[in-house]
């Protein structure tokens, strides 16, 4: 079991899959120049899940996929498909836009996301 130095038990786990969107919205794009993480600077997706395998282990129960948008993530499919094998609730924070591309392997997926969070802003160019 996770627990602070407060006596907080921490059981929920945000894993961020890129910091890249398809959208360049105020909610989480600021408007001046943005540099994009390079590929090898992310979590390759084993370690991924080596690491919500890992937290898992120390009591994690909730992981909620993020991003940027993390439907952009080109192995979004492979890292759904193995957390879904994981005892775990799984929830995801997206735009939507490109949930119509994944809509087939979120049904599928062995543990359904139990809650999927759509957000973006309203009254800026993208």
């Amino acid at each position: 079991m996770l627990q602070d130095s407060f006596g907080r038990i921490h059981d929920y786990l945000r894993i961020s899959l890129t910091d890249h969107c398809n959208f360049r919205c105020s909610y989480c794009m600021p408007v001046e120049e943005m540099e994009w993480m390079p590929s090898s600077k992310l979590m390759s997706k084993d370690e991924i899940l080596n690491l919500a395998e890992t937290f898992i282990s120390l009591g994690v129960k909730k992981i909620r996929l993020t991003g940027g948008e993390p439907l952009v993530r080109k192995e979004f499919p492979e890292i759904l498909e193995r957390l879904a094998s994981f005892p775990v609730e799984l929830t995801l924070t997206t735009n939507g836009v490109l949930i119509d591309k994944h809509i087939e392997n979120l049904k599928k997926s062995r543990r359904p996301i139990s809650q999927c969070q759509f957000g973006y802003s309203i009254g800026r160019s993208f």
